[in-house]
């Protein structure tokens, strides 16, 4: 199985940084691997509080369900799945956590937390842009 190693996962949150301070926004991000470990996650100096476990939830939830977070969200209110963020620690139905696809496979997941939720897909998938090179 592919796994991300230590350098891509510093470039993606420095990548994430980069497109945060470009559109004036201080976040969290978190990288997941396959099994819902966090590998990488950073705050930056002014982020607030809340996002450090949103951030989380974000990139765990993106893993669970191969899904962009927001998608999912939409899933669970359509779907009335009451309870379902109770799950797995704690998921999210907020954009901003993406899962993190290399040869085909789900390797990991990424989230984004501290502005609005299209801000934080914007950061993620910006910082997924690594992985192209």
């Amino acid at each position: 199985m592919t796994r991300l190693t230590d350098l891509q996962i510093r470039q993606m949150l420095s990548k994430a940084v980069e497109k945060a301070e470009e559109i004036g926004v201080q976040i969290c991000v978190a990288v997941v691997d396959d099994g819902a470990n966090l590998q990488g996650f950073l705050r930056m100096d002014k982020a607030r509080l809340g996002p450090v476990d949103v951030s989380q939830r974000k990139a765990k939830t993106a893993l669970y369900f191969h899904a962009d977070t927001g998608d999912f969200g939409k899933v669970m209110r359509e779907a009335h799945l009451t309870g379902i963020e109770l799950i797995g620690g704690g998921l999210t139905g907020f954009a901003g956590g993406l899962p993190i696809r290399m040869d085909g496979e789900v390797i990991g997941g990424i989230g984004v937390s501290g502005a609005t939720a299209e801000q934080d897909k914007e950061v993620a998938e910006y910082a997924l842009q690594v992985l192209l090179q």
